[in-house]
């Protein structure tokens, strides 16, 4: 019976002194700093080809460090190269093309403009004409009379004569080059206004190659592989040989000169979270050293929400996320 009561009495001290020191630790950690548990992320970045190809040759191994705007992936760039070629040769013929277009514009013009100098100075010389011929009508007229008079002899009469019949069939030719210097002007602007259409349609030409030639200048581009970021190569995806098709991953850069976590801080410690507010973090693979970060954002919604939220118990249950920025200069903070 006094085995039993000592047993008793040992396992009521037991007892207490374990909830004692379960109360210490529970009381320790409402008194102590807010916070949670969380994995190192970082900013994950995939090296991946826009035009299918070959890899031709690939630059880094998994774990190599590399630096922003570093080639890592060399392809086949033969076809691009072609293309880009063949689109510079287009751009060449369109623009000779423009520029014969723009000669026969300005020959038409010319043309026009030499046949209405034409029109001007026939309509001048029929002027000309028309005011001598007139006269001459005069001088017949005098010299008939002078005939019938007997002032004049049929000589005088047949040459003045003659003079205004010369003087008539002058202006009826000039007459006739007039309208035919028309029928060139008119010939001419329509040859102008179809030359200068051609010529819009060799300058869309040309626009036309120049957009191929810098499609094809991007595809050759292309053919280098560059990291945006610097960071460590986390994974080698495709190896020198093997084809790649628009969207292929080759390889994955990790950035780690600033990690990131997220955690989850319950209801009651939400006050002791604000975007911008230092923190303290613990490396496991660190034991006894403490890096500094500073909070990104703070959830504005809770991640569990009950249907009703009345007592404390199911207020404590909501938790919210919280991501935090690490500075990690010496890469020690790994994804993970």
């Amino acid at each position: 019976m006094k085995r039993i009561v000592v047993i008793f009495l040992v396992l009521t001290v037991a007892l207490s002194v374990g909830f004692w020191f379960k109360e210490r630790e529970l009381r320790a950690a409402r008194m102590g700093p807010s916070g949670g548990n969380g994995v190192i992320e970082g900013q994950e970045v995939d090296i991946s080809a826009r035009i299918p190809s070959r890899i031709m040759e690939v630059k880094a191994q998994e774990g190599d460090r590399v630096e922003a705007g570093q080639v890592l992936v060399q392809l086949d760039c033969r076809e691009p190269n072609a293309a880009l070629a063949g689109a510079k040769a287009q751009a060449e013929v369109a623009t000779q093309q423009a520029a014969a277009a723009r000669a026969q514009v300005d020959a038409a013009l010319n043309a026009a403009r030499a046949s209405k100098a034409a029109i001007t100075a026939s309509g001048a010389q029929a002027a000309a004409v028309a005011a001598n011929r007139a006269v001459a009508v005069r001088q017949k007229t005098r010299v008939t009379k002078l005939k019938g008079e007997g002032g004049a002899t049929e000589v005088q009469l047949d040459q003045i004569s003659a003079t205004v019949e010369d003087l008539g069939q002058r202006i009826k030719a000039l007459h006739a080059q007039s309208t035919a210097a028309k029928g060139k002007a008119a010939a001419a602007g329509a040859q102008a206004r179809a030359a200068s259409e051609q010529a819009k349609g060799a300058l869309a030409a040309i626009q036309g190659a120049l957009a191929g030639v810098q499609r094809a200048l991007v595809a050759v581009g292309e053919c280098q592989l560059k990291t945006p970021i610097a960071g460590v190569v986390a994974l080698r995806a495709l190896e020198p040989g093997e084809v790649v098709l628009p969207g292929s991953r080759v390889l994955t850069v990790v950035r780690l000169d600033t990690v990131k976590t997220t955690f989850y801080l319950p209801n009651r410690e939400l006050a002791a979270a604000a975007p911008g507010k230092a923190v303290t973090v613990v490396a496991d693979a660190y034991m006894g050293r403490t890096f500094k970060g500073k909070i990104l954002s703070v959830a504005a919604e809770a991640e569990f929400t009950p249907r009703n939220v009345q007592t404390r118990e199911d207020r404590d249950r909501l938790v919210f996320q919280v991501k935090v920025a690490i500075p990690n200069p010496r890469g020690e903070l790994r994804p993970g």
